[in-house]
C-alpha cells in the first residue's frame, strides 16, 4: 500500500489511549494538516510515525514502506517540534546543516541547502550567531529550516509556528508550503489553529479524543461535516446551533424554532423525509445570518434574541445571538448553547445584552440528528 501514516494503530501514552484504532494516510507529496482540540492525540500521530513513541497495534508507513520496527534514524522522516532543540556550541549555519553532514552529504551541497533555506525563511543575517542569542521565534525558524533543509520521504510538523507573532507566522507559513511544495515531499502539519490548517492542506484530518472524526479538503470539512462533533470544531465563528422540529404541511417543509416556523419553499428534502414530525439540530454558519434590523422586508424570516458576545473586527462585527431555546448538545461533546452568529456591519450599533433581530434562510441550513449527532443533510453550494 503507498502512502505515509498509519494503519489501524492504536497507542497508549501514560496508559491512557492516545490514539483509538486511527487509519490516517496521506498520498505522496500530500499536505495533511493533521486539527483538533488539545489533547486530541494530534502530535502523538506524528511522534508514532517518527518512531518516538510506539504503536500498541497497527502499522506505520513511510512511502509505502512499513517502518514499525525500525529506529527512528532509519525511517527516512524530518521533524520540527513544537520547542525546537539546537546545538547550543554551533551557530545558526552549522545547526542548519547539521543533519546533512550527519547523513554524510557533500560540503558543497549542504552550503548551497543551508543558504537557499536561510534566504527563504529570512535567517541570513542569523547565519553567524549562536542559538543563546536568539529570540524563541529565531530559534524556532531555524529550527524549521534545520528539518526543510534535508529531502526526506515525509516532513514531521508540530505546531511549526507556536512560537511566531501573527505576522511571522502568515509569512513563515507560506515560505514553508512554498518549499515542501517545490520539493513535492510528503507533509504532516499539526496544528490547533483550523485557519492555518484550512489555507495549508490539500486535506484535513479532524481528531478528537484520540479517533479520527473527519478526513476531507478543506472544504468537506468547512461545508459537509460529518457531524456535530465536526461542525462545532471547524469553523471561526463557529456554527450556530439551533434545536428544531421538522414539520411538513401541504407538500411544503418548514423548522419549527420556539413560535416561528421557518419555511423551506419546497418540499422536504429526501434525506430528511424519515423525520418529518421529529426534532432535528440546525446548524448555519455566521455568513448565512444577518442583521435585520428595524428595517427588515416583512417577508423576512427574522427570529429574534439577545446579544451575548460583541467582537468588533475591523470590516465587520461578530455578534452571538441567543435565541432561547434549550442548549444542544452533541454526542461525546458538551452542551451548546441555542446561538446564531451573525457578521454585522462595521458601524453597527450594538451591545451585549441588546435585543437582536436576525433574518436567515432555512434552506441554508445544515441538519443534524439531536442523538446520534450525524449529519442528515446539508445545504447546496
Amino acid at each position: 500500500m503507498e502512502g505515509t501514516g498509519l494503519l489501524d494503530v492504536t497507542a497508549r501514552r501514560g496508559g491512557t489511549v492516545a490514539l483509538a484504532g486511527v487509519t490516517l494516510l496521506a498520498e505522496r507529496g500530500e499536505l495533511m494538516a493533521v486539527l483538533g482540540p488539545s489533547g486530541c492525540g494530534k502530535s502523538t500521530v506524528l511522534r508514532v510515525i517518527a518512531g518516538l513513541e510506539p504503536a500498541e497495534r497497527g502499522e506505520v508507513l513511510v512511502a509505502g514502506r512499513p517502518v514499525t520496527t525500525l529506529p527512528p534514524g532509519r525511517r527516512g522522516v524530518s521533524m520540527v517540534f513544537e520547542s525546537t532543540a539546537l546545538v547550543p556550541f554551533l551557530d545558526v549555519a552549522r545547526n542548519l546543516g547539521w543533519g546533512l553532514r550527519a547523513t554524510h552529504v557533500p560540503e558543497a551541497e549542504v552550503g548551497a541547502r543551508v543558504h537557499d533555506r536561510a534566504r527563504r525563511l529570512r535567517l541570513s543575517g542569523l547565519l553567524s550567531r549562536r542559538p543563546v542569542t536568539l529570540s524563541e521565534g529565531e530559534r524556532s525558524l531555524v529550527g524549521i529550516g534545520r528539518a526543510l533543509v534535508r529531502a526526506p520521504e515525509a516532513f514531521l510538523l508540530d505546531e511549526p509556528l507556536a512560537h511566531l507573532d501573527s505576522a511571522g507566522r502568515l509569512r513563515v507559513r507560506r515560505e514553508i508550503v512554498s518549499v515542501v511544495r517545490s520539493l513535492g515531499v510528503t507533509t504532516f502539519w499539526v496544528t490547533h489553529d483550523q485557519a492555518e490548517a484550512l489555507s495549508v492542506a490539500d486535506r484535513v484530518a479532524l481528531l478528537d479524543a484520540g479517533a479520527l472524526v473527519q478526513l476531507g479538503t478543506p472544504a468537506d470539512l468547512y461545508e459537509r461535516p460529518v457531524d456535530l462533533v465536526a461542525a462545532t470544531l471547524v469553523g471561526s465563528p463557529q456554527i450556530g446551533l439551533l434545536p428544531a422540529r421538522l414539520v411538513v404541511s401541504g407538500g411544503q417543509a418548514g423548522y419549527v424554532v420556539g413560535a416561528r416556523t421557518l419555511p423551506l419553499w419546497g418540499p422536504v428534502p429526501p434525506p430528511l423525509a424519515p423525520y418529518a414530525g421529529r426534532e432535528v439540530v440546525l446548524g448555519l454558519r455566521p455568513e448565512e445570518v444577518r442583521d435585520a434590523g428595524p428595517g427588515a422586508d416583512p417577508a423576512e424570516v427574522v427570529l429574534t434574541g439577545v446579544a451575548t458576545t460583541v467582537e468588533y473586527t475591523g470590516r465587520r462585527t461578530e455578534v452571538a445571538v441567543a435565541i432561547g431555546a434549550p442548549p444542544v448538545t452533541a454526542p461525546g461533546a458538551a452542551a451548546v448553547a441555542a446561538t446564531l452568529r451573525a457578521f454585522f456591519a462595521p458601524g453597527a450599533q450594538v451591545r451585549r445584552g441588546d435585543e437582536v433581530r436576525v433574518a436567515l434562510e432555512a434552506a441554508r441550513a445544515h441538519v443534524f440528528d439531536p442523538d446520534t449527532g450525524r449529519a442528515l443533510h446539508h445545504p447546496d453550494h
